[in-house]
């Protein structure tokens, strides 16, 4: 209906200011043609027309169109009726008054029909259709009696004057109810067109009407009375299977036949000499023609209308049974027969149908054999003091698939207490019962984690005192098992001395700062003995006036971790002193050693690089927690003093083992001061290669770095050995247990490092991809 207004509301908009004036032109011409039809033809003796369709035009377009056409409608039969009474040999005063009413009768019906059923009115109905005629004849009434005054002042006929108002009343009010009907009927179209099938059947239906009607009441003699049923049988044939636009139109062919022959005397209606009576005959026949047509197709309408509302509904039920996954069925116990809604073969898994109509006993073959007993016993509960039973059963369907039901349903029965019937719904419930299930056993599993993880949480009633705690809470606080709620003293008994006053006063600051969260650690007594420490997430929600009204928390058992975190920083706090301690003996011990030849500055500034080597590293391994160190970083750091883009770098990824990454710094200082004093960094041209690669010797690995030095000063052999050489050729093999092979080749000091894989923290395989390191990330700043 919504819909329909709306389209209604949008048809009278005017899309343009020509439609006002094209209406006005067409009822117009229409109002003056059918009144001058009226008055030349239909006219009695005392001045009236005894059929006025222009009341009906008038009528018809207000009710179709709406109040948008009052102004147009009103000015075209004024025009229209004024133009018709003058040409009528009508006095001008005689013309303006029976013009006035000519308006006034078609807006008062309207205004009518308007205000009881409003503006989207149609003939559909058996209550629309009285209140039509009841409007057809109060706006003819009324104008009538205007009129009536009207010709009294301008005529003297001598009818009288009841004969005048009734003759007035009838032909207007025929005209209305003969033409009107149609006009509303096509306005309805516009909304909402008819099928090709319907507009064809009742096209034809209404052209053999009109050929039946013309033979009909044209015959002479008696002929017409073959011929009359049928013309009367079509109209109830079109109020049956159409539309009552449809029969309006049959009404007004049939009504057009009888005003023809009426007025002209032909068929058997001619038999009737008096024009008078002949007018009389007519309009009753007029009336009872419109009236059985209109009332016929508006319980036809109101039958359809029904049907297709009780259509949609089952059409609505049956589509919200299937969204909710829900089955209706009654079960008759005289029979034993069942019925079942049709998606009880989706839910059911019935492809066949076998079960949709099964009786009770082989139903319940089909329940799980665990809930059979239980359903058995629900049905046999069922009395007159207990009609109703719900129940949740598990079914088994002919294909195989469980699914679980649930069943609501009511019994009925006689006045004696016997049963009748049983009706019911049953719902697919398989998913929640699944998802239940899976509830169930996460809830275990989470207890269960809890537990093994020393996890727990709780939830704390500030009003009450009270909190709700987990299986985990209960195993991290001591209590016995299966506890679940505890009170906030029991809580406190268990906390440490030492750290209850602090975590108290940590929790009234919250609440006073109406923080949503706080968090910290303390330590609860076991009633064994043993303390364990807490670590607390707290989150709290609050009444409106600022107090405390929910406080929902995670505790877990921190004791390893605060007991691993109390050593490591033991650890590092005392490797840190020790290793400055060292490194400091180191310094000094070398710093005041003598030198063995040369200047006492080069000895010194040598001994020092060294040490800052060690430091390097040193530094490396305390930022990585001595958990070793990337050669990769090593070789950037050591490189990093002596090249200036002239060193090509790469190996696969390798971190050292603490032990392992000093002894290599080490030698790699070495090899480096002597490429800068004497070898590949002391010319431009010289070039360093630096690669590492593993090594496989059947299930042992070993790391292989090689250094080769290109380009620098030709290398002569040393007559002796200094402290350098002997770190690069004895530090590796005496700390690690490797290999060193040192050449002084002519081209470029070349030296062979191979480390066993115990050393590597990481042994990545041999087929590992290498990853290049270029001269500019060596020269990166530290």
């Amino acid at each position: 209906m919504q819909i329909r207004r709306a389209a209604h509301s949008h048809v009278r908009r005017w899309p343009s200011w020509t439609n006002p004036i094209g209406l006005a032109v067409v009822v117009g011409v229409a109002y003056f043609f059918a009144a001058q039809l009226s008055l030349v033809l239909l006219t009695k003796p005392d001045g009236v027309a005894v059929f006025w369709p222009a009341a009906g035009i008038a009528s018809g377009t207000l009710i179709a169109l709406g109040s948008w056409a009052r102004l147009p409608v009103a000015l075209g039969v004024m025009t229209a009726s004024a133009l018709a009474s003058l040409f009528g040999d009508r006095s001008i005063a005689a013309a303006i008054i029976f013009a006035l009413c000519n308006v006034g009768e078609p807006l008062l019906v309207a205004w009518l029909i308007k205000q009881r059923f409003g503006n989207d009115f149609r003939l559909e109905s058996l209550h629309s259709v009285l209140g039509f005629f009841a409007a057809a004849g109060t706006g003819p009434a009324i104008s009538g009696s205007v009129a009536t005054v009207g010709f009294i002042l301008f005529y003297s006929s001598g009818a009288p004057v009841l004969a005048t108002w009734l003759n007035w009343f009838a032909s207007d009010a025929l005209g209305i109810i003969m033409v009107a009907p149609l006009l509303i009927g096509l306005g309805g179209l516009r909304r909402e067109l008819p099928e090709k099938s319907e507009l064809a059947a009742g096209t034809l239906t209404l052209a053999a009407l009109a050929v039946v009607s013309a033979i009909a009441f044209g015959s002479p003699g008696h002929h017409w009375y073959t011929v009359l049923p049928l013309g009367l049988l079509l109209p109830a044939l079109l109020a049956a299977y159409c539309r009552p636009v449809f029969a309006a139109a049959a009404a007004l062919i049939l009504g057009l036949a009888v005003v023809w022959t009426t007025t002209f005397g032909i068929g058997d209606l001619g038999g009737i000499p008096s024009l008078h009576d002949r007018a009389y005959a007519g309009r009753a026949i007029l009336l009872a023609i419109s009236a059985c047509t209109l009332v016929l197709a508006a319980l036809f309408a109101e039958r359809r209308s029904k049907e297709t509302a009780l259509e949609d509904s089952n059409d609505r039920l049956a589509d919200g049974l299937a969204a909710g996954q829900v089955m209706a069925f009654e079960w008759d116990a005289v029979t034993g027969r069942s019925r079942r809604s049709d998606n009880a073969r989706l839910i059911l898994g019935d492809e066949d149908g076998k079960l949709v109509a099964a009786g009770g006993g082989e139903f319940l073959k089909h329940v799980h054999p665990d809930d059979r007993a239980c359903f058995k016993a629900c049905l046999q509960k069922v009395c007159p003091d207990n009609p109703t039973y719900a129940l949740n059963f598990r079914f088994r369907g002919l294909g195989g698939r469980e699914v679980w039901l649930e069943e609501a349903a009511r019994g009925e029965f006689e006045a004696t207490g016997k049963l009748l019937r049983i009706k019911g719904l049953t719902r697919d419930i398989t998913e929640r019962k699944t998802a239940e299930l899976a509830l169930a056993e996460r809830t275990m599993q989470l207890a269960l984690a809890g537990k093994a993880a020393l996890v727990g949480s709780f939830t704390y009633d500030a009003d009450t005192e009270k909190m709700q705690i987990t299986a985990g809470y209960a195993t991290l606080h001591g209590f016995p098992d299966g506890t679940t709620e505890i009170t906030r003293r029991q809580w406190q008994r268990g906390v440490h001395p030492e750290d209850l006053l602090r975590w108290e006063e940590l929790r009234s600051r919250a609440f006073r700062e109406r923080r949503e969260e706080y968090s910290g650690r303390y330590r609860v007594a076991r009633p064994d003995g043993e303390v364990r420490w807490i670590e607390a997430r707290v989150f709290v929600s609050y009444h409106s006036d600022g107090r405390p009204q929910r406080a929902v928390g995670v505790d877990i058992d921190v004791t390893e971790r605060q007991r691993a975190e109390e050593h490591q920083r033991t650890l590092h706090a005392e490797l840190d002193h020790r290793v400055k301690n060292v490194l400091a003996t180191v310094s000094a011990i070398i710093t005041q050693t003598p030198k063995a030849d040369g200047s006492l500055a080069d000895y010194v500034t040598g001994l020092d690089d060294r040490i800052k080597s060690l430091a390097r590293t040193h530094e490396l391994l305390s930022d990585s927690h001595w958990h070793g160190v990337s050669l990769e970083e090593i070789v950037r750091r050591e490189l990093a003093p002596f090249t200036a883009g002239n060193a090509t770098v790469g190996g696969p990824r390798v971190t050292l083992k603490a032990d392992a990454a000093q002894a290599v710094a080490m030698v790699l200082h070495e090899l480096a001061t002597n490429a800068a004093k004497y070898g590949a960094f002391s010319k431009r041209d010289g070039r360093l290669l630096l690669r590492w690669r593993w090594l496989s010797n059947g299930s042992s690995h070993r790391l292989a770095i090689e250094w080769q030095e290109l380009g620098g000063p030709p290398v002569l052999q040393p007559s002796q050995f200094g402290y350098g050489t002997s770190i690069v050729r004895e530090l590796i093999p005496f700390e690690l247990g490797g290999t060193v092979d040192l050449d002084f080749a002519p081209d470029g000091v070349r030296c062979r490092l191979e480390i066993p894989a115990d050393w590597i923290r990481r042994a990545a395989p041999a087929s590992e991809d290498s990853r290049g390191l270029d001269a500019a990330r060596l020269n990166a700043p530290d």
